[in-house]
């Protein structure tokens, strides 16, 4: 088996949850967050069955402990349920940093009008220079917005804006691709 990346989920679960206290603010509970076993295996750099996947997932709760307290896991199908203990998530409260990003971006989406996508976009041209907008025509969304450097933000945001409404989804560059979304990088 190659070298198992825990660092790289420990780093999403942290921003995932951080994320999520920009959203609804902190409380000291525990969080759960939902991997299908594919893009535990992009994110990990592995090619594991469900079987191995819970041993690598046994060692990375060995490995976090100190950090992230106790972590469960939990299989049903072909996804993991992770859940990160209330003292985890106090400890990304205390010590993961704020993302002043992630943060502006986020309050975009708090206020009565959606916002449209120069508003969106003059928050990642803010934040860095390599900063990239493309429009799609497709079902899914309307915008991809990321950084191409991958500064301040590793992540790719797909938007869907409409009159009413705007939503997005962030996705790593390994489960933008595996969705089979990179044929719009290309354009």
């Amino acid at each position: 088996m190659p070298e198992v990346n825990y660092t790289a989920l420990k780093n999403n679960m942290i921003y995932v949850i951080k994320e999520n206290e920009i959203k609804v603010g902190y409380t000291h509970n525990s969080v759960g967050l939902n991997y299908p076993l594919d893009s535990l295996n992009r994110l990990l750099g592995t090619n594991c069955n469900i079987e191995e996947m819970r041993d690598v997932l046994d060692k990375f709760r060995d490995i976090v402990k100190d950090e992230l307290g106790s972590i469960k896991t939990e299989q049903v199908g072909d996804k993991f349920y992770i859940t990160v203990s209330a003292d985890g998530v106090k400890y990304i409260h205390e010590n993961a940093e704020d993302s002043e990003f992630l943060r502006e971006f986020i309050d975009l989406f708090r206020g009565l009008e959606p916002p449209d996508i120069d508003e969106i976009f003059s928050v990642f041209k803010k934040y860095g220079e390599r900063a990239k907008c493309i429009e799609v025509s497709g079902d899914e969304f309307n915008y991809i917005v990321y950084f191409e450097d991958g500064k301040p933000d590793e992540f790719i945001y797909c938007i869907d804006a409409d009159d009413d409404h705007t939503t997005y989804h962030r996705f790593t560059h390994n489960d933008f691709s595996a969705l089979g979304f990179n044929k719009y990088l290309k354009q």
